[in-house]
């Protein structure tokens, strides 16, 4: 296998794990919290997230170096200022999004801090699944229009 290719497996694995992850929070997960299936929501999504945060860090480190790999080893840096390749400033700006939301923004409480001083409790964990759901939403056609991209679409 050339370093080429297993840039290309690990940069796929990582999206992957990451979004997989991101699929099953936001379809699986939150849903169970909002319907009341925790006696404690806020004492199971610290634990849920005490195990997937490292897990998703390490992903989203690990496709940002690969992504970054694949941009020099392919010469694309030029496809960041073709309008046609649009979708791989969408993937730039999505894992910028994800690495300030998982690097800075999280570890500081701020996330955890919102939901648990908003006055309407309901309405926090709406908010916080809404959030969820959009970020799916986004990955789900980056990755989709990456994928047709890529192969001439």
């Amino acid at each position: 296998m050339t370093l080429l290719g297993l840039a290309i497996a690990v940069h796929l694995l990582a999206v992957v794990w990451w979004i997989g992850g991101l699929a099953f929070v936001t379809l699986v997960f939150l849903p169970a919290l909002s319907a009341d299936c925790a006696d404690d929501p806020h004492a199971l999504l610290s634990a849920i997230e005490r195990r997937f945060a490292p897990q998703a860090r390490i992903a989203i480190l690990l496709s940002g170096l690969s992504g970054g790999y694949l941009l020099w080893a392919l010469g694309a840096w030029p496809r960041l200022t073709m309008l046609h390749f649009w979708w791989v400033d969408a993937m730039m700006g999505y894992w910028l999004l994800f690495f300030v939301m998982l690097f800075i923004v999280e570890p500081s409480g701020l996330l955890q801090r919102s939901l648990l001083v908003n006055r309407n409790p309901a309405r926090a964990w709406q908010r916080f699944h809404r959030l969820h759901a959009v970020l799916l939403g986004l990955g789900v056609v980056i990755i989709a229009a990456a994928a047709a991209g890529s192969h001439g679409f």
